[in-house]
């Protein structure tokens, strides 16, 4: 068997023989949204983060509808900011508190602003900034490391961007933000043999961050960079979150240990049986 076959149930099982559940930050909207219900309908029950209660209520009714669809598997939604300690702890209660099982953790919440050149930029901006794209990732992800380990192995997958590989005028926080969350994977890759980290770059998503974009970015990017964007929104070219969702969360039950540290576009050639 191929270690790229997909056999979500098998890997969804955690060693200690408790039910299989994941944490999804970021998870009220957009790509994390569709993250949850991929892995909710392979039958793992997810531990939702976000800032937005009504938005996580919204998610648990619309699971709760679909409940036989999803084998049990139950969504805990986690009202919680992933920038402080509080919102930290929460997420530990709340897996604490479901007696299941972590088998993955999937850091998706994210930013993109502030949007402007260097030469204009603040230092408490591109910290505060950090604290979302980057701190957060490392803080959650060492607080549940154990549990991870345990599950032999567990999985991480890091959202990333293109952008960590190639420049946008005025993205300079976010640009460097996703590269060191590539760097951050490989670290890890590099010290825990029981874990798989994966960064996966999703695309240009249909979602909040595309809206904010063509809404709010326009004096702080180059035209050329800022029409792309508008033009691929005009022209349908967007793509759907729940395309990449159902490849990453198929990477997060079954991703196999010998690419643990890798960075891969959603749509790669590497990815395609995980399209299927």
């Amino acid at each position: 068997m191929s270690t790229w076959e997909t056999r979500p149930k098998e890997a969804a099982a955690p060693s200690s023989g408790r039910g299989p559940v994941a944490i999804v930050t970021g998870a009220s909207r957009g790509l994390g949204r569709e993250i949850s219900m991929a892995l909710l309908r392979s039958q793992v029950s997810v531990i939702g983060v976000g800032r937005s209660a009504d938005c996580l209520n919204e998610l648990m009714t619309t699971v709760a509808s679909q409940s036989k669809d999803n084998g049990g598997a139950q969504f805990i939604p986690c009202v919680a900011d992933v920038t402080t300690a509080q919102g930290v702890s929460a997420i530990e209660q709340s897996l604490k508190n479901s007696g299941l099982g972590l088998v993955a953790l999937v850091n998706n919440a994210g930013t993109l602003g502030p949007v402007a050149p260097i030469a204009s930029a603040s230092a408490g901006g591109w910290r505060e900034h950090f604290d979302v794209n980057l701190f957060a990732v490392v803080e959650l992800t060492s607080r549940v490391l154990p549990e991870l380990r345990a599950s032999k192995p567990g999985r991480v997958i890091n959202i990333s961007s293109g952008a960590s590989i190639h420049p946008y005028h005025g993205w300079g926080a976010y640009c460097a933000s996703k590269a060191a969350v590539n760097m951050l994977t490989q670290s890890m890759a590099h010290e825990e043999p029981d874990v798989v980290a994966i960064a996966v770059r999703p695309g240009v998503v249909d979602t909040e961050m595309q809206d904010f974009i063509r809404n709010k970015c326009a004096k702080g990017m180059h035209a050329d960079e800022y029409n792309k964007f508008v033009k691929l929104h005009e022209s349908g070219k967007l793509v759907h979150p729940s395309k990449p969702a159902n490849v990453i969360a198929k990477l997060a039950l079954d991703a196999p240990v010998e690419v643990s540290g890798s960075f891969y576009s959603w749509d790669s050639d590497e990815l395609a049986k995980y399209r299927s």
